[in-house]
Formats: C-alpha cells, structure tokens, sequence
C-alpha cells in the first residue's frame, strides 16, 4: 500500500511539475502565467485540468497548425495570380491619411493585407443590416460564402436559412462555417436542414465535449458574408432577432455593421477560405470568379481605401491588439471607441493613455451595464486610471451596446468583430474592417456622437466615491479578466 501510495504521489508531483513548466513555456503574458500557476499551486487538481481545458494556445503549436499550413498554400498561390499592382494603389486623399500611411505598411508587414479601393455602407443596428444582407443574398448568381459566430434558430435565422435554401435550389455554390460552440442549438434545425438543402455547412473548431474540449476557448468569432466575390459584410452582428430592435425581444441592441463593394471583398474571401480549408478536406482554390477583383459602382456607399486584418491564436503575432495599439499611439486629434468588453492589456491603457495626456480626444463607449457581471467589474477597474490621464468614459444607457467599433481623426475607421480584451486578442478567430477616407470617417464620427447622447459620463467623483467592497470586486474581476 506504501508503494502504491509513493508511486501515485510522485505521479502527482510529476503532473504537476509538468504542467508549471508547461504554463512557464507556452504562456505569452506574464498575468495570464501568474494565475495559471497561482491556481495550480493552490489547487493542484483543479487548477491543471482549467488549465488544460481552457488555457492552451494555438500560437505556440503554429508551425504544425492546420490554418497556418491552408494561409501558407493558399497565399502562395495567390501570389502567383494576382497582379502586384494590388499592392501598390494610390491613397485616394493621400494629404488627410498621410498620419496613418505607417498604419498602412504595418498591416501590410504582419498579415500581407493589401490595400484597396471599394464603396463601404455603414449599417447601423439589425434593422439596417439584415434586410440588405437579405436582398444581397437574394441576388447571389455564382457563390455565398459566409462564416458566423453565434446563429439562432429565429426569425432571422431561418429567413437567412430560407434564402441560402433558395439559392442553393438554383445552382448557387453556397458555403457556410459557423462556431460549434456559440451556435450549437442550430445544429438539430438549422444545420439539418441547410444540409439537407444541397448548402455544404460545417464547424470552424468541432467541438465534440464542450466542458473538455481545450478548442472551446478558441472560438471562430467573425461574422462575414461574400457573396459573388464583390460584395461582403463585417462586422459586430450575430445571425440573430435580439441584433434587430425592429422584432421586440426586450433589450435595444446597439452594434454596427459593414457592407463593402468592390476589391477589398477579395481579403475577406481569403481569410474565409484559409478557415474553409483548414476546417476539413475539401479544398478551395484560387480561381478569378472568386476573386474578381473588379470595381462594382455602389450608389449606396461611400468611396474610400481600406484594408482587413484577421486575428486568431495561430497568427504569430497578436494583430488585433498590434492594430489597436498602432492606431491609438498615431491619432492626433481624436479617438472615439465603442466595445462592449473592454478589459485593456497594459499596451493598449499605456497608448491610450499617453494619447489624452498629450492632447488628443480619447473617449470610450461601453455598456452601462455589462451582459456579464464579472466581465463589467475588470472594465470599472481601469476607470480611474483612465479618467485621471484625461480619457473619457461613456456608459450607454439606452440599452446593450455591442459594436467593435474605433474611429480616429475623422478619417480612420475600423468596424469588425474584436473586442478589447484578451480573449479578442490572443484566443478568438477575429476580422476588422480599417477604412481610409474623411468622408465615412466623419459619417461614422456623426453616428458616434449620436450614441454620446444616450450615454452617462465617468466622472472623477463617481470613481473616487466608489466604495472599498466595489473597489475590492473590481480587482478580483481584473486578476480573473485573463480567464474571462
């Protein structure tokens, strides 16, 4: 028995001197570090199988990563297709961005993201988004392709399931990813039946036991459509009725989409067939009726520049947060942000710090209250610090704000899926949208403005005056906000 007890004790040892060395290793941030080895050495068995559940990172496992294998091909073949001239468009209004051509060239060095003219729509909220998605899906002749988060199975959810049915019914190559994990109440409907319909549908990470699976903390977050290869959509939307305050679900939603026409559809299709690819078997090559590349006039939009920069836990840099980063320290006028999960990393509170104390106008809109409580709490930590360098801090009130949304100087725009948190920036699947140009900046600035008006400033007081248990929650929050 004293044997056994020995061998099963060293056993244990053994597991979990390998499990700090695993989080020594393969863990980029050192909070993230800090709390997965405070909780091993606390809790020994709980903490390792959290860690093991919830805490790998696909960036580390890069070199043998399905999705950087499927980029790697499929932007070698590009390469061999596509004209060098796309990487070398002029600027358009070349003196109003010349503060952000560095923004230009650096997403260019860390995702070779071309730059390119197209007409972008600015869609504000369901209602403005679901019928124009309906009405471009409708008149889709040769493919959709789409990739979604979270789908419902409810009003607009089955409408985009009847007109994908539709079109497939009439030859239209139709190919649908969807998240395993947030949309996995359509899969006994929905996904049946799209199925059924001829539409080829799968799981950008299957999950097959959602409290075991480490892949359920890396999730496929972006919402895009390509339809034809010359229009898309991105942006902050799910497929589902509480985006749409035209059907009561109870809670006005606020969120912000993008409708783009023209060139700039053809990063989208890339970074959609990179997750096709890498997700099963049947691959998609380079072929010009899915890369076009041609200007489709959009009465609807407005002209301008613009580029993509996808994020996710393969990439061997952190993208999202890098943009964030290099947008935010280049402004020299005004930052406007709107997230709904804004939990800064120290390089994002440094620049924008830095941006209000040396002159610009930082403000931030956030929900006034947060659809997670915890989530919430690690945000209201950083308040003070940030109130007290000069930025300004907007509670939306009208309801829940959702948007991923910045707007710079009047004419840098970004709209697309990445929150401001860790989860955004290191461990989801994400997509934005970066457009250059003075007048959808200014439109996108006036809409900003408008949401001001149902917001409540932070102000130096309420955060001064907050009491010493809320003080002590919302620092329980910021050491938890690694795991949130």
């Amino acid at each position: 028995m004293d044997i056994t007890y020995k061998i099963l004790f060293v056993g244990y040892l053994s597991l979990i001197i390998y499990t700090v060395i695993h989080i020594l290793l393969y863990t980029t941030t050192t909070p993230k570090a800090l709390g997965y080895l405070l909780l091993v050495l606390l809790l020994p068995g709980v903490g390792m199988v959290i860690y093991f559940s919830f805490g790998l990172n696909f960036r580390h496992f890069s070199s043998r990563s399905k999705t950087v294998q499927a980029q790697t091909e499929f932007d070698e073949t590009m390469r061999k297709q596509v004209s060098p001239a796309a990487n070398s468009l002029p600027i358009a209004s070349k003196a109003e961005l010349d503060n952000f051509s560095s923004l230009i060239k650096f997403l260019k060095g860390i995702g070779n993201e071309p730059l390119h003219e197209s007409f972008f729509t600015l869609l504000i909220n369901g209602e403005k988004k679901f019928p124009e998605v309906l009405r471009v899906l409708a008149s889709a002749k040769q493919f959709i392709h789409m990739e979604y988060y979270a789908w419902e199975n409810d009003i607009r959810g089955n409408e985009i399931k009847d007109v994908l049915l539709r079109k497939a019914k009439e030859g239209v190559k139709v190919k649908v990813l969807y998240d395993d994990y947030a949309s996995r109440k359509i899969k006994p409907n929905i996904v049946r039946e799209l199925k059924a319909g001829g539409v080829s549908v799968i799981p950008r990470i299957k999950v097959k036991l959602a409290f075991l699976a480490n892949r359920v903390n890396h999730r496929d977050h972006r919402k895009i459509i390509i339809v034809d290869g010359v229009t898309g959509f991105v942006g902050g939307i799910n497929v589902s009725d509480r985006y749409d305050n035209s059907i009561d679900t109870g809670l006005y939603w606020r969120d912000t989409h993008v409708k783009i026409v023209g060139p700039l559809v053809g990063s989208l299709q890339r970074h959609f067939i990179v997750s096709w690819n890498s997700a099963q078997s049947e691959k998609l090559t380079y072929t010009q009726d899915l890369f076009p590349d041609k200007m489709v006039d959009d009465p609807q939009g407005v002209k301008a520049m613009g580029q993509v920069v996808a994020g996710g836990p393969v990439y061997p840099t952190s993208n999202i947060m890098l943009t964030y980063f290099k947008i935010f320290t280049l402004a020299k006028e005004r930052i406007y942000i709107t997230n709904p999960y804004f939990i800064p990393n120290d390089s994002i509170l440094d620049a924008l710090k830095q941006a209000a104390i040396s002159g610009v106008d930082v403000r931030i809109v956030v929900p006034y209250k947060s659809d997670s409580q915890m989530v919430g709490a690690a945000a209201k930590f950083y308040f003070p610090e940030l109130v007290r360098a000069g930025v300004k801090i907007y509670l939306y009130k009208k309801g829940f704000v959702h948007a991923k949304t910045v707007v710079a100087d009047s004419c840098l725009s970004v709209i697309g899926t990445a929150n401001m948190d860790m989860r955004s920036f290191d461990l989801n699947f994400e997509i934005m949208s970066v457009i250059y140009g003075q007048e959808f900046g200014e439109q996108f600035e006036k809409a900003f403005l408008e949401d001001l008006k149902e917001c409540m400033e932070v102000t130096n007081e309420m955060v001064s005056n907050a009491s010493l248990l809320n003080r002590l929650f919302y620092s329980i929050a910021r050491l938890m906000s690694s795991f949130l």
